[in-house]
């Protein structure tokens, strides 16, 4: 069946629009199964697509690989990301929160100890260990640890007197979104966590565009089929 959209999809443009749709006006998987009359199944295929495409194109404009000029990675099959033997072998990703360019970001840390990383932000490190954690990741204004549903402000005794208060308040309406949408989803597993992250981050950065035509307009200019290997 031929689909702009998808290549080698088995369902017409009209119907993934319809998923589309629905998708923007974010319902869950199961909403948009009922009202489309499509498999839970297939619909929950074509969100991840859909997603991985957003988390992409997100990755794309992300102010760190316009100025390294590297591909972005997106590590969606990734279940744990930092934590030792100690810890959980579970445990979800740190992710890293800033403002740029009037959008908010939130990377995926890497790092061999998430303790470490919250101590960290918490202005707990000092010597070696401080230095290269700062040089690794100071540009971020907080740490989010979704084990604990916690955001913890960056602390930096030379720049927090004088920062303007604005990026601060961004990133408090951004973390509500992210905790909103773990409610509403009842938690996030590693494996989602990523998807879900990039997608609150596109959704608040956009939220003033029609997200249907935004996303068409960036899907029919590259399909979905080029996130399918992913």
């Amino acid at each position: 069946m031929k689909n702009k959209y998808l290549k080698g999809a088995h369902l017409s443009e009209r119907k993934f629009r319809e998923i589309l749709k629905l998708f923007c006006e974010d319902l869950t998987a199961t909403q948009i199964a009922s009202i489309s009359d499509i498999s839970r199944v297939t619909v929950n295929n074509y969100l991840k697509l859909i997603r991985t495409h957003i988390a992409r194109y997100c990755e794309e404009k992300n102010p760190r690989y316009h100025k390294n000029g590297y591909t972005p990675f997106i590590p969606i099959n990734e279940m744990v990301i930092t934590g030792n033997e100690d810890e959980v072998c579970n445990r979800k990703a740190l992710f890293g929160i800033y403002k740029a360019q009037d959008k908010i970001c939130a990377d995926i840390l890497y790092h061999d100890n998430s303790r470490e990383v919250i101590d960290w932000a918490k202005g707990k490190l000092t010597g070696e260990l401080n230095a290269e954690l700062t040089s690794k990741f100071g540009m971020y204004t907080a740490i989010a640890d979704f084990n604990f549903y916690r955001l913890y402000r960056v602390f930096n005794d030379r720049t927090d007197a004088g920062r303007s208060k604005s990026p601060l308040d961004e990133i408090d309406f951004f973390w509500g979104s992210l905790k909103s949408r773990l409610a509403k989803f009842r938690g996030l597993s590693g494996h989602t966590l990523f998807l879900h992250v990039k997608e609150t981050e596109f959704r608040y950065n956009n939220r003033s565009t029609d997200l249907f035509e935004m996303l068409s307009f960036i899907i029919q200019k590259r399909p979905l089929h080029y996130s399918k290997a992913i």
